[in-house]
């Protein structure tokens, strides 16, 4: 078995999961498209690295979560809004049994016979995942409200005038606190 030691999440991502190679260490198996990679990182290692390479980190994208969805536990992580990549944890990022899920790679899901969920990927693969049905529910329905949220929040940010009626010329007097304009 092959183990990369970076991994870049993409579009293609689907899920990754804790995985003990053979001399019991943890690391990364990731269903990416139609293959599964194995990764010599731990899962959250692997979110972790991805929100560093955008000016992120998962600690700093977990407390933004919390500012946008309000004190939750678990909270969904934005690793690109651009391309609309959004993951979910199945349990605390702290745990070694976390798996981390990209909730646009979810077609439809099942609870199965033992209460638990089997998640159908839009790349026809299933995976059963250690929630409930309603707990699959609320940590999809916390990540549709922080893609909606980023989403309107960055288009408020988008202001655009292209014909521009007044401008100034701002300095801070030699002695003054304040930059004034002149």
């Amino acid at each position: 078995m092959p183990e990369n030691e970076q991994y870049i999440i993409t579009t293609e991502t689907s899920v990754i999961f804790p995985y003990y190679n053979e001399s019991g260490r943890l690391l990364s198996m990731i269903l990416e498209g139609d293959q599964i990679l194995f990764i010599d990182s731990r899962p959250t290692e692997i979110i972790d690295y991805n929100l560093r390479r955008i000016g992120s980190s998962l600690k700093g994208a977990m407390e933004g979560a919390s500012e946008i969805l309000g004190r939750t536990f678990m909270s969904p992580v934005s690793i690109s809004k651009t391309h609309r990549i959004y993951m979910t944890p199945t349990s605390s990022p702290r745990s070694e049994s976390c798996i981390w899920l990209a909730v646009g790679q979810v077609d439809r899901y099942v609870c199965n016979a033992r209460n638990e969920v089997t998640v159908v990927l839009r790349n026809g693969s299933t995976v059963e995942l250690p929630l409930s049905a309603y707990q699959f529910k609320e940590r999809v329905r916390q990540a549709c409200t922080l893609q909606y949220s980023i989403e309107s929040n960055s288009r408020q940010a988008m202001k655009v005038k292209e014909n521009y009626t007044q401008s100034y010329m701002l300095r801070k007097p030699e002695k003054g606190l304040n930059y004034e304009d002149e």
